[in-house]
């Protein structure tokens, strides 16, 4: 018998719960390649296939519970789209209705919280030990056994409430005091299959009639929908468009079986089911049909509706062009010009946060001019960092190419070339950094002294960088030329070929092992490659086109030394 209801339990199980949803996502992120993704879109091409979808992976797992989870999280990662999604937790709702079944037919109850222990220690191991895939396959382990583990303890502190709720007192009660107790006990035990298993032994026991049975089963259906909530609680906006496209689902549909329930129950009587036990499966799995055949030809102009009423925030990253129309060129220039700009300042500043702790702006100016608010509201996490620098890139290229096709002055179309090749640099250099930063955090962590000595040395060598950039630019108005540029690619291209001197000396002396090694030479290499891009941003940005084209033409003398070192890895 479980003990009383249990608060801590409660409390660290929904922390669990929230850190295993991101944990989740995360991994689906890592994993998203293009098998995936292909996978995802042929599970859930239309709304027929991805209504397929959730009932047949709910009717394998056998909780809603937790595919509605999974949509949330694939939702988060950007797999899925709204429509989509919704047909998945339209066809979960009827696929969890096979509990029922399973239950009154052998009075068993699948419990797949059994799988929280394996998958945590599995996925575990994977995340410690495995590489690239495997890793994140681990992770996706360990995060659904967190997730079941999280449900298990939010379940089992809860437990007592189904063993101390006397079932005698459920008789005599009017349908809509039936559906409300229905919504309060799944709502708390996170289990609607578990409340139609209190409601199948009252009913089995002739404590309560068949339609007060039916309305519990009606207020169960809604009352489980609180998972979903829980879970996009603090998710994206797509994410709450989910969870309340769910809740409406089975408000309406809810609300619908309530007030057709007695001729729902003479349509169960009508198909010549006469068991008690049956009837009221029979019933749930029939309103949750009629729900998804009502639903399932509106999941388009419901994902609009639910776009509207649950907006995402504004995910433009431009700040100027949304003010310009192409159509005036001169104005539109200036705007793609201060865009640009912005672009390369956040590649400077993802270089300076790739480290940890993250490198201090040296005294000067900037490179380029930047007017990215300072303070707790600018972008300090790096991975949001990056992602905004994707946007922004991909919005700028996007007006640049619709200004250029409305234009036909030379000048004008030059310009947007050379923006546009600055823009682009300084998305490479932004990349490499990212390519390379769980090294660099990792070197960071590393009680070994040698990775240690290496770690300092890449984060001096930044730091002699950006000072190189900052000191560009001694005045507002100066415009670097490529006398001042020139220096800083070269410095760039002799601390690359020092860096892998060093690595090469440390090999002989055996200070270094094969495994570091590697890490090493690749730092060291994408080290070179994000300082290089963003000189080439500078030059394309500052430099005319001729200008520009002879700063890349110097890297020619030097390429050499990047394809040598990556060919003696």
């Amino acid at each position: 018998m479980s003990g009383p209801f249990d608060y801590w339990e409660l409390l660290a199980g929904i922390g669990l719960f929230l850190f295993a949803m991101q944990q989740l996502e995360a991994a689906l992120q890592l994993l998203a390649g293009r098998s995936l993704a292909g996978f995802l879109r042929r599970a859930t091409g239309n709304r027929f296939r991805a209504v397929g979808a959730g009932l047949l992976a709910t009717a394998l797992l056998q909780s809603s519970s937790i595919v509605a989870l999974m949509v949330l999280a694939f939702v988060g990662a950007g797999l899925l789209a709204l429509p989509a999604a919704l047909g998945v937790v339209v066809g979960s709702n009827l696929g969890t209705t096979l509990t029922g079944w399973a239950v009154a037919t052998v009075g068993f109850k699948v419990d797949i919280d059994a799988a929280a222990l394996p998958l945590i220690g599995g996925g575990a191991l994977l995340l410690l030990w495995g590489r690239g895939r495997w890793m994140a396959l681990g992770q996706l382990g360990f995060a659904m056994g967190l997730l079941l583990l999280g449900l298990d303890l939010m379940k089992s502190s809860t437990g007592a409430l189904t063993e101390i709720i006397d079932t005698r007192t459920l008789a005599g009660l009017a349908l809509w005091q039936y559906a409300c107790f229905g919504i309060v006990v799944a709502g708390v035990i996170q289990s609607s299959s578990a409340t139609m298993m209190i409601t199948l032994a009252a009913l089995n026991a002739d404590l309560i009639a068949l339609p007060g049975a039916a309305a519990i089963a009606i207020g169960a259906d809604l009352g489980t929908t609180t998972t979903v909530v829980l879970g996009a609680a603090r998710g994206s906006a797509y994410k709450r468009q989910v969870a309340a496209g769910h809740v409406v689902f089975n408000l309406t549909t809810d609300a619908l079986a309530f007030v057709a329930l007695a001729p729902l129950l003479a349509l169960v009587a009508a198909m010549g089911i006469t068991d008690p036990l049956y009837s009221l499966v029979a019933f749930h799995s029939l309103f949750n049909l009629f729900g998804l055949l009502l639903f399932v030809p509106l999941l388009n102009p419901f994902a609009a509706w639910l776009a509207r009423k649950f907006p995402a925030a504004d995910m433009h990253e431009t700040r100027y062009l949304t003010e310009v129309r192409p159509g005036v060129a001169a104005v539109a220039l200036e705007a793609v010009e201060k865009e640009s700009a912005r672009a390369i300042a956040r590649a400077l500043r993802c270089q300076m946060l790739a480290f940890e702790p993250p490198l201090p702006p040296p005294p000067g100016l900037p490179p380029v001019a930047d007017d990215e608010p300072a303070g707790p509201r600018a972008k300090q996490d790096f991975a949001k960092l990056y992602e905004a620098s994707k946007v922004l890139e991909g919005e700028i290229l996007e007006f640049t190419i619709r200004l250029q096709a409305e234009t036909a002055e030379t000048a004008v179309t030059a310009r947007l070339n050379a923006l546009r090749s600055a823009v682009r640099r300084s998305l490479h250099a932004a990349k490499a950094i990212k390519d390379i930063r769980h090294n660099l955090v990792e070197m960071a962590a590393s009680p070994d002294p040698q990775v240690s000595r290496h770690t300092e040395r890449c984060r001096q060598a930044m730091q002699r960088f950006v000072a190189d950039l900052f000191a560009l630019r001694p005045e507002p108005a100066t415009v670097p030329g490529i006398e001042s540029l020139a220096p800083v690619l070269q410095s760039v291209y002799a601390d690359y070929e020092a860096f892998n001197a060093e690595i090469y000396a440390d090999v002989r002396d055996s200070v270094v092992g094969e495994r570091q090694v590697s890490s090493l030479l690749n730092v060291a290499r994408e080290l070179l490659r994000t300082r290089e891009s963003l000189v080439f941003a500078l030059a394309h940005y500052y430099l005319s086109p001729a200008d520009a084209q002879v700063l890349e033409r110097l890297s020619l003398g030097s390429a050499h030394v990047a394809l040598g070192g990556a060919a003696s890895t």
